[in-house]
């Protein structure tokens, strides 16, 4: 009976659901940043924002080009993208050394210059932001920071084990540390400490921890060779193949999270376990307490890539997918919750 009992369970946690395709996004050619919310999706392509209606799916507004001046944007040549976010009815461009903020559908509101390298993410009245910190071990290493409205650092909040300047070393699978505002806390993975997710108020002090027990998978050959594939043969990046290589280094096992969504009063977290060609993804609520795992299609990041292009909105996993015959990008949807 206990067997039973625990085969029945197994089955309910480990939740089987399909994606289908439900637009094609005939405007869009090489995606760098894909988001949904506010009942839209949008995406960006170099220094172009496009704006997509969830509701038809019909493109709302297509806007932006690259330059120094008032509503444009620099993009550096290697590096993070530019990041547009939905948040609160706005639209928030963080491009390099700007910070732009439009409508919902694209309207110009204002514009703030910032510090180079540094990508900002709106949380209510002050933002969140990546710069350069110095670890214990005397190293330059990315941190995640609380900033106020004008920009101004207020507080560092971690430490990443991502070394950056001269001495930079990639370790691959990058150990993630993404950071998502949500309400009014502040959800952070902390992928260097395993399993972990630290929770912050709004001021940045730490509240609580979410810790799990995860079995770590090892990295194969074949993961190793798609990334040296993917330095020799992407486009920005392949010019720089003889700095980086020598800098590139194999994890033996996976980081335990791959990377971390909080919506829907619930934590996501995907991990690089796969099932038929999709990744777990684990759902927890805000305490941290187990509710399901299911299986999702995911593209995962390779090299330098820095943005995934899947996102969820109102219990609704939606990712972009090429289809490399019709050369077009496909939206795909499946019911997390």
């Amino acid at each position: 009976m206990k067997i039973i009992c625990m085969t029945v369970l197994a089955v309910l946690l480990i939740t089987p659901v399909r994606a289908e395709k439900i637009a094609v996004l005939e405007e869009i050619m090489k995606p760098n940043m894909f988001d949904v919310g506010d009942e839209s999706i949008v995406i960006t392509e170099k220094a172009s924002i496009y704006i997509y209606s969830l509701k038809d799916f019909h493109l709302i507004k297509k806007f932006g080009k690259e330059g120094a001046g008032p509503r444009e944007f620099q993009i550096a040549p290697i590096g993070p993208p530019m990041v547009a976010l939905p948040y609160k009815g706005k639209i928030y461009v963080s491009s390099q050394s700007k910070v732009s903020v439009f409508t919902n559908r694209g309207e110009f509101i204002r514009e703030s210059r910032v510090l180079p390298f540094q990508v900002y993410r709106p949380f209510g009245d002050k933002f969140l932001f990546t710069a350069t910190g110095t670890d214990e071990k005397d190293r330059a290493v990315l941190s995640v920071n609380l900033a106020n409205e004008n920009f101004e650092k207020q507080k560092e909040l971690y430490l990443s084990d991502m070394t950056t300047g001269p001495a930079m070393k990639l370790d691959y699978p990058m150990t993630t540390f993404n950071f998502v505002p949500y309400k009014d806390r502040i959800y952070l993975a902390a992928g260097k400490e395993g399993f972990a997710i630290d929770v912050y108020d709004g001021n940045g002090t730490k509240l609580y921890r979410v810790k799990k027990e995860y079995e770590r998978l090892p990295v194969p050959d074949e993961y190793k060779k798609k990334t040296k594939e993917w330095f020799q043969t992407n486009p920005a990046y392949r010019q720089y193949w003889e700095f980086f290589k020598d800098r590139i280094s194999f994890k033996t096992q996976y980081p335990a999270i791959q990377r971390m969504l909080v919506t829907d009063d619930r934590i996501f977290v995907l991990t690089y376990k796969q099932k038929d060609g999709k990744t777990e993804c684990i759902v927890m609520n805000l305490k941290g307490e187990e509710e399901k795992r299911v299986f999702v299609p995911m593209e995962w990041l390779m090299g330098m890539d820095f943005y995934p292009r899947s996102d969820i909105y109102k219990g609704n996993w939606y990712t972009l997918i090429e289809n490399v015959d019709e050369e077009t990008w496909e939206l795909h949807r499946m019911k997390l919750l």
